[in-house]
């Protein structure tokens, strides 16, 4: 027991080094990961833009209003499993292989996005939407649980920092591919480039070399293990201090800044007289500026404070959206809305990678998925009650007034947040979390090193044993005729 300390001690000073970000490049298993999800990603973009006009020349026939209506149903058909199987969905990754999970949610994504070449009604897209977001629902989880066991715990904000940077590269160049790919050759193309995106994902998924497997703890799936899963996922989430904090001041955050994405549009249009192209312009900025920031976190790879960190990104969230409400009575307006959007693509940056990490760093890996699970629910759901709150608003007061009673109110939130942090010192229960959480990933490293030696001991003894049966039987026929 004593050589296992000595062992975590020397893996403890070893680590303690200022991981290199290039390290994971140089892992088969990380690079299978990132590469897999950033093309899949990018074909992600491609049925993204090309389902809504596939939508639109199904529902050509009919009047505005209703042809608007059930297109918007598309985006409500893909929601509804998020809170619906989120949480199931995280318990059951807990029990699952990880990546056997990954690689049957990616081939099942090929499937139904192929079969959307073949359809010919509105119903068919909601039930493709709504049988493939189900699936998916499985994928995040699973992947977000296989980072920790891909990589260092030192390593895991510069792994998140790459998996954020592939997210807004694809964000950046897919919608770019896919409109010269729809313009060129159909719609019915673009689902074609997203299904091989899909199944190229799953290929670099299946040689990942890393067992993936969570930890058996002997329990059959039932009905009853899937509730107390439940029961404990949200316990873990609202019962912990560190994680609890963030997931009420995300959600609320989210509530808030969520009402921007449905009036973005009509805001640009009605305010400035800008289109498709001017908001395709704002998203690559709000794109680079992401990768920028994102980069920055993967090469500095620690980050102590991370609660102060991602409480400090809404803060300055608050001041992008006020930017935006006040471009209309800022000379050259428009240019505001440039510099918000820049830098909420850096705050969302800012505020998810510590995020991800923090959850990576002190969760129990057999309980990540449940975790992760809920809080894509709550997110969800926010999200919805957002779109919500942004239809019925605006009905009742401008636009730039909404925007600015937004900024206000995520001002609060934040200043508030930060006070909270020092006067309860959660970023150093924080910190010694992850302390304890990194000890006792190595010495179940250690733990698992000794258990294959003994293993690989009782095998050669085995083996040994076999021979030295052989050997006397052929000796004892000897014997007896001497």
């Amino acid at each position: 027991m004593n050589d296992q300390y000595e062992d975590l001690t020397t893996l403890s000073q070893i680590e303690g080094k200022k991981p290199n970000v290039l390290s994971l490049l140089k892992s088969w298993d990380f690079s299978a990961l990132f590469l897999g999800g950033l093309i899949s990603n990018i074909g992600s973009y491609f049925t993204t833009i090309a389902i809504f006009f596939f939508a639109l020349q199904l529902t050509e026939n009919l009047g505005p209003a209703e042809a608007t209506r059930l297109i918007a149903l598309v985006t409500t058909f893909s929601l509804i499993p998020i809170l619906v199987l989120g949480p199931i969905a995280g318990v059951l990754v807990d029990k699952f292989d990880r990546k056997k999970v990954m690689i049957f949610a990616d081939l099942f994504a090929a499937v139904a996005v192929i079969s959307l070449i073949f359809s010919s009604k509105m119903w068919h897209l909601y039930l493709i939407f709504f049988l493939n977001s189900s699936v998916r629902q499985f994928f995040y989880p699973a992947k977000t649980a296989s980072i920790p066991r891909i990589v260092k715990q030192e390593q895991l904000l510069s792994a998140n920092g790459f998996i954020q940077t592939s997210s807004n590269i694809s964000r950046l160049i897919g919608p770019l591919l896919a409109g010269f790919l729809i313009e060129f050759f159909g719609l019915r193309a673009a689902f074609i480039v997203d299904a091989s995106t899909f199944v190229f994902s799953a290929i670099m998924i299946l040689v990942i070399r890393r067992d993936l497997k969570p930890k058996d703890d002997g329990e059959k799936i039932s009905i009853r293990n899937v509730t107390t899963g439940l029961r404990e996922g949200f316990k873990i989430s609202f019962g912990d201090k560190i994680i609890s904090y963030v997931l009420i001041l995300f959600s609320f955050t989210i509530l808030l800044i969520g009402m921007v994405d449905p009036l973005i549009v009509p805001y640009m249009s009605f305010e400035f007289g800008l289109g498709e192209r001017e908001f395709g312009m704002l998203m690559s900025f709000s794109a680079i500026s992401g990768i920028i920031a994102a980069v920055i976190l993967s090469i500095k790879g620690q980050l102590k404070k991370k609660l102060t960190f991602m409480t400090a990104s809404i803060l300055v969230a608050s001041f992008c959206l006020a930017f935006i409400a006040a471009a209309t009575i800022l000379p050259r307006g428009f240019i505001w809305l440039y510099v918000g959007f820049a830098l909420i693509g850096m705050i969302n940056v800012g505020f998810s990678i510590p995020f991800s990490t923090l959850l990576q760093s002190t969760i129990k890996n057999e309980n990540l998925g449940k975790v992760s699970g809920v809080v894509d629910t709550v997110i969800t759901g926010a999200s919805l009650i957002a779109a919500t709150l942004a239809a019925a608003l605006a009905g009742f007061a401008s636009i730039s007034l909404i925007f600015g009673i937004i900024a206000v109110l995520i001002a609060v939130a934040g200043i508030l947040g930060l006070l909270y942090i020092k006067a309860t010192k959660l970023d150093k229960q924080a910190q010694i979390r992850e302390e304890e959480m990194k000890h006792l990933k190595e010495l179940e490293e250690i733990e698992q090193k000794s258990a294959k030696k003994i293993v690989d001991f009782d095998e050669i003894a085995e083996i040994t044993l076999k021979q030295i049966e052989v050997e006397e039987n052929i000796i004892s026929p000897q014997s007896s005729i001497d």
